[in-house]
């Protein structure tokens, strides 16, 4: 007869194997989206500040310009608007690689310990991997703990019981039959 708990240990078992699965998964999806959400905020906010910058640096330009009437100042302001404007075409070049992946380091180490994390949890990249990943072992979860309920249910029933109690009877009486002929 089989281990009277087995088929209750493996439905345990993979419902223990699920819930750690959606728990990851939440996880995941929370780094993503606060990775997202703060570096889209981070990203506004900066360009925000440069954009300020160049129009308060060009509004100076322009009444030094006219102030001076072509002299150095007004040159030295352009140059200003110049740089200016290189370092935000820089940042918007390199908005992913500053602020998404950042980003997404932080929060990777904010929701898991180095020794738990999934692989590639570097980038967005990794993060929408490692959730794809996830959601096809929550499937699995879903289809083990579904096949261990039936286990579990047809162990546990009463025809089961009857069946193995009846078969259990029938051989120990065959059984002590078999010891008296000896």
């Amino acid at each position: 007869m089989r281990k009277f708990s087995a088929p209750a240990d493996k439905l345990v078992h993979e419902t223990t194997g699920y819930i750690n699965a959606q728990i990851d998964d939440v996880k995941l999806r929370t780094i993503k989206g606060l990775s997202q959400g703060t570096s889209a905020v981070a990203r506004l906010l900066l360009i925000l500040i440069v954009v300020g910058a160049v129009i308060t640096t060009l509004s100076f330009a322009v009444v030094l310009w006219i102030g001076e009437l072509l002299h150095s100042y007004a040159l030295a302001a352009f140059i200003m608007v110049g740089v200016l404007l290189l370092a935000l075409l820089v940042l918007f070049l390199l908005r992913k690689q500053i602020f998404k992946n950042t980003f997404v380091a932080m929060f990777t180490d904010v929701f898991y310990q180095k020794e738990n994390r999934p692989e590639g949890l570097k980038t967005q990249d990794g993060v929408d991997m490692a959730i794809w990943n996830t959601e096809t072992r929550i499937k699995e979860k879903e289809a083990d703990i579904s096949y261990a309920f039936t286990e579990c249910k047809d162990f546990y029933s009463l025809k089961h019981f009857f069946s193995d109690w009846a078969s259990s009877a029938i051989s120990s009486l065959f059984g002590k039959k078999e010891k008296k002929k000896k």
